[in-house]
């Protein structure tokens, strides 16, 4: 469904005059503001303001600009493209950075099995139980990282799925 912008109407009635043609019959106004009222459940249309977005099903009396119509569409399409490529990004980035702290979380995790880590820890039962400590943490943060990166991808999945959506809505 495409999309108006509100200029200068005040209400409803004035904005569906705006966009069907001079000589519309009142029934099919009624009916087009009908459909109007109904993909926009959440705006106040009984009392527009300049700058307001509406939805507006599309109907054969409307008047035809077809000027507007390729000017958003080619919008639209360059605007979901840029959002696919910040998603692309932001994925790519999720898996740099856990790739990186798995790294990082190996190299501590080896620096405690160093024989004279171990030797030291052997000798002091306080050493012993703070190494036992921190190898837990580094499993927890581990798995954390995992888990923050999978939830981070299944969300971008749903996005690529709203900006495939959103790309039908012109």
């Amino acid at each position: 469904m495409p999309i108006v912008v509100v200029e200068q109407e005040k209400t409803l009635t004035a904005l569906t005059t705006r966009l069907l043609k001079a000589r519309t019959a009142k029934a099919v106004k009624e009916k087009a503001e009908q459909a109007i009222r109904a993909a926009n459940p959440a705006l106040d249309l009984d009392h527009l303001r300049p700058g307001m977005i509406v939805v507006v099903p599309r109907f054969p009396e409307a008047r035809e600009d077809e000027d507007d119509d390729q000017y958003v569409g080619e919008f639209l399409n360059v605007f979901l493209s840029r959002l696919g490529r910040e998603v692309d990004g932001l994925v790519e980035a999720a898996k740099s950075a856990l790739e990186v702290a798995k790294a990082e979380l190996e190299t501590t995790a080896k620096v405690l099995d160093v024989d004279e880590v171990q030797d030291a820890a052997q000798n002091d039962s306080t050493l012993q139980g703070n190494l036992d400590s921190l190898r837990s943490f580094l499993e927890g943060d581990a798995e954390i990282a995992e888990e923050n990166t999978a939830i981070l991808l299944n969300g971008a999945e749903q996005w690529y799925t709203d900006l495939d959506d959103l790309s039908t809505v012109w």
